[in-house]
């Protein structure tokens, strides 16, 4: 690990970027991404804000210890991940904000990439890397605004399952070589540098969505501002993936539920909300219906069911 004599103290002028990271339980990971943009620290004058969201796993301690150059917000409980970005941001001096997940490593290879394309077209809303798994595999981390047929196969899992098809996989440019994308409809907010500007005139994350779907509703909002989300090949970042949500699978697969509920209401209105609610609850009636047969999908069958009734109580403001 690094030690405190490693410590920059960076006039706000200088900064050319400011890294927003959320953090809950997720301690091993985070002190692998700050050691990964430790070696960006020197090319890139950069900052970094993490946000705790009461992990109590010692998160906090270690930040202040062996990262004391790195600004902390410690929540005494979980606010969520949107509100915890949004916390980042506002505490962000920088012109170009990164948001970044614990799970990730980066390069300044990467990183000057990203902004390299954005400083280059100030009218981006922002830039994303391509998203490599832990095995080194590339993820469709972007994708098409869903629909309720895109909702329908995402959740029947046709997207997984057929990848490359141009109408099944849909939502995530089935058909289509990621190496060829250029402007997509939104990015994963794993990673996701995004312009200061834009995101001053769009706003910040919507706080009624605790989790999931955020990064769709805010580059959502970019389009119809007239702003572009542009997607980067070349720029690579590794992303190992639910480093958080495993702590709580149950808590997050019901967010995840509840958020597509709120936002369809919020960009189709009532009765597209009305038909995500049947899909959903249709689709988790049928995983619940296939888990009950075998005895190793017991645990699973508790989730669905707990899932259908969160899609049944979902609402929206």
């Amino acid at each position: 690990m690094t030690s405190a004599s490693t410590a920059l103290s960076l006039d706000p002028a200088e900064l050319r970027l400011s890294v927003v990271i959320v953090s809950f339980k997720s301690r091993p990971a985070l002190a692998g991404c700050l050691e990964s943009l430790i070696a960006c620290r020197q090319p890139i004058p950069l900052e970094i804000v993490v946000v705790d969201n009461a992990s109590n796993d010692g998160t906090v301690e270690m930040l202040r210890g062996t990262y004391p150059w790195v600004q902390v917000i410690a929540n005494a409980e979980n606010l969520g991940f949107t509100r915890g970005v949004n916390q980042g941001f506002e505490r962000a001096q920088s012109d170009c904000v990164f948001m970044l997940n614990p799970d990730c490593v980066v390069t300044p290879e990467a990183l000057e990439l990203l902004l390299a394309a954005l400083e280059a077209e100030p009218s981006l809303a922002a830039v994303a890397p391509t998203l490599l798994d832990g095995q080194g595999g590339v993820a469709r981390s972007c994708g098409r605004f869903p629909d309720l047929w895109t909702l329908l196969c995402d959740h029947l899992r046709l997207v997984y399952l057929f990848p490359d098809s141009p109408r099944l996989a849909r939502s995530r440019y089935g058909g289509w070589s990621m190496e060829s994308l250029d402007r997509v409809d939104w990015a994963s907010g794993a990673a996701l540098l995004v312009s200061r500007r834009a995101w001053s005139e769009i706003g910040g994350l919507d706080e009624n969505i605790f989790m999931y779907m955020e990064d769709v509703d805010w580059c959502r909002r970019a389009a119809r501002d007239g702003r572009a989300v542009r997607y980067i090949p070349a720029a690579r970042i590794v992303h190992f993936g639910q480093q958080s949500s495993r702590h709580m699978p149950v808590e997050t697969y019901l967010h995840d539920l509840k958020s597509r509920v709120y936002y369809f209401r919020k960009h189709h209105g009532p009765l597209a909300a009305l038909i995500t609610k049947a899909i959903l609850g249709l689709t988790l009636f049928l995983k619940w219906s296939a888990a009950c047969v075998y005895y190793r999908g017991r645990k699973n069958a508790r989730m669905y069911s707990a899932g259908m009734g969160a899609v049944w109580r979902a609402s929206w403001p």
